[in-house]
């Protein structure tokens, strides 16, 4: 017959059992050394087992007493799979009775010494080795602990931990501390939200002494840091208070390996970093320095969508003579730069802020692949933009270059915007050479009902004079009739009711 339950008492206790409240292990004990089947109907106090192990432990007042495989190496409590002084034979897989409050199951772990030692490396790095968590295979920790020395054992709420490694009692605590007191936790803490907001806040004043403090302990892992969403914004905050020696030594060690500079610009945290870096170099020496790091990857910066940043605030912030082997390793590498979606606007920009014989040499590359350019989805934008630049030589030098191509191109979703272009920068000979090549295709009525091409024709009447004005009304009048039942032709018709009207 079962023994009777009781609220308050758990029956039938193996030799070795654990007692669960709320379906959470809350310790290991035995009995007398004596097997299971010598207490058919024991029965223990569970209420005063709890009380006298609670009893033990500092416990701060605010903190919940639901716990899971809670162990301590101290205090009387041993780790998990570690030898237990009143452990005695082998524990069979059973289930318990008991309640504090409400019934619930007790859950005995039918192997017991089959715990995996493994220390939880995610815990803050600065408790001490005695301190560090110990994790078992099933369970997870949920009890947290006072903090009011820093080397209590901290457990954390695991989705706590995926968030942010500091709670609240560890971050009032340490930031009672100065950066000295920190030393040799400044990495870990960076990487922490709280822990970062709490470095940063100390950085406000800090005086030379603590500058090169941090910068000795984070130099070594400063391109992780610049990577690292939490640890870029201490180094951001540190680059402003460093002196020329602080920086130098940050480039430094930015660049004493091949591409590591180029790395961290491809980071979206670390493209912040190294502008902020960028923004702040003084001297000559410095920005060389980083130009001649950033140079090998250029054109793949260029096509980033990270990198583009740095290469298009190098181009607005230095010299086009600083940046000249940047200028030139994006022009051996034009036309993948040029139909890169970032690529376009950085290959933009360098047209703009060159000068002289590099800036030559980039326009020289994009007229060399002028007619693939002007089909492309984003080359076309690259043309359009020089020719805003409303350069009569690089005007007159692409048109030379798309001549023969007119009419195809303005069929074209995107060559269609680069010809409008022409006919709206280009001078009037160029412009008239441009429509009477329109005209003279091996099939112009075309031209007056494509979806694209109709737009040419519109810009190419207002642009036209003379001679070639009136040979456009021809070609028009010979295919009044099919415009009239082509939604495309109607456009080009609606264009002289709109002259007419504004006419009056």
């Amino acid at each position: 017959m079962e023994p009777q339950r009781n609220p308050h008492y758990a029956t039938g206790f193996p030799s070795m059992s654990r007692v669960v409240i709320d379906d959470v292990v809350l310790a290991e004990f035995d009995r007398n050394h004596q097997s299971p089947s010598s207490f058919p109907n024991s029965v223990i106090d569970v209420d005063e087992t709890v009380s006298n192990l609670f009893s033990s432990l500092n416990l701060s007042s605010n903190n919940t007493f639901r716990c899971r495989n809670l162990t301590h190496a101290a205090d009387g409590f041993a780790p998990i799979g570690a030898a237990h002084p009143f452990r005695s034979g082998d524990v069979s897989n059973r289930q318990q009775s008991s309640s504090v409050g409400h019934p619930t199951q007790l859950t005995v772990d039918p192997h017991p010494h089959h715990y995996d030692y493994e220390y939880d490396y995610d815990y803050p790095l600065w408790l001490s080795s005695r301190d560090q968590v110990v994790r078992s295979s099933g369970f997870d920790h949920t009890f947290d602990f006072d903090l009011d020395q820093p080397s209590n054992l901290v457990l954390l709420n695991n989705k706590a931990r995926n968030n942010n490694i500091i709670n609240n009692n560890s971050n009032q605590f340490l930031s009672q501390l100065s950066l000295k007191e920190l030393s040799g936790k400044i990495c870990v803490l960076a990487k922490d939200q709280s822990g970062c907001r709490l470095l940063q806040a100390k950085f406000e004043n800090p005086t030379d002494d603590e500058v090169e403090l941090v910068l000795y302990e984070v130099l070594d892992s400063i391109s992780e840091l610049m990577k690292d969403q939490f640890g870029n914004y201490l180094i951001q905050k540190l680059i402003t208070v460093c002196n020329d020696d602080h920086k130098f030594r940050i480039l430094l060690a930015l660049t004493e390996a091949p591409l590591e500079m180029v790395l961290v610009c491809l980071s979206p945290h670390g493209t912040r970093a190294v502008q902020k870096l960028l923004e702040n170099l003084t001297e000559s020496y410095q920005i060389t320095l980083a130009i001649a790091a950033l140079r090998p990857g250029a054109a793949r910066l260029a096509s980033d969508p990270n990198g583009h940043h740095v290469i298009q605030y190098c181009l607005i912030r230095f010299p086009d003579d600083v940046i000249e082997p940047i200028l030139k390793e994006i022009a051996d590498k034009c036309y993948e730069v040029a139909t890169d979606r970032s690529g376009c606007c950085v290959l933009q920009a360098c047209i703009e802020h060159s000068h002289g014989q590099v800036r030559n040499r980039l326009v020289g590359e994009i007229l060399r692949n002028a007619v693939i350019l002007a089909e492309h989805p984003y080359g076309n934008y690259v043309l359009q933009h020089m020719l805003g630049l409303k350069v009569p030589e690089f005007t007159a030098r692409l048109v030379r270059q798309l001549q023969g191509n007119f009419a195809s191109l303005s069929c074209n979703k995107y060559a269609s915007n680069v010809v409008e272009k022409c006919l709206n920068e280009a001078g009037e000979d160029l412009s008239a050479q441009i429509v009477m090549e329109l005209i003279t295709c091996s099939n112009p009525a075309l031209l007056l009902i494509d979806p694209y091409a109709n737009f040419v024709i519109q810009s190419a009447l207002t642009v036209s004079t003379g001679y070639v004005y009136d040979c456009l009304l021809d070609l028009i009048s010979d295919n009044m009739g099919s415009m009239r039942t082509n939604l495309y032709g109607k456009k080009i018709l609606s264009w002289f009711e709109k002259r007419r009207i504004l006419a009056i």
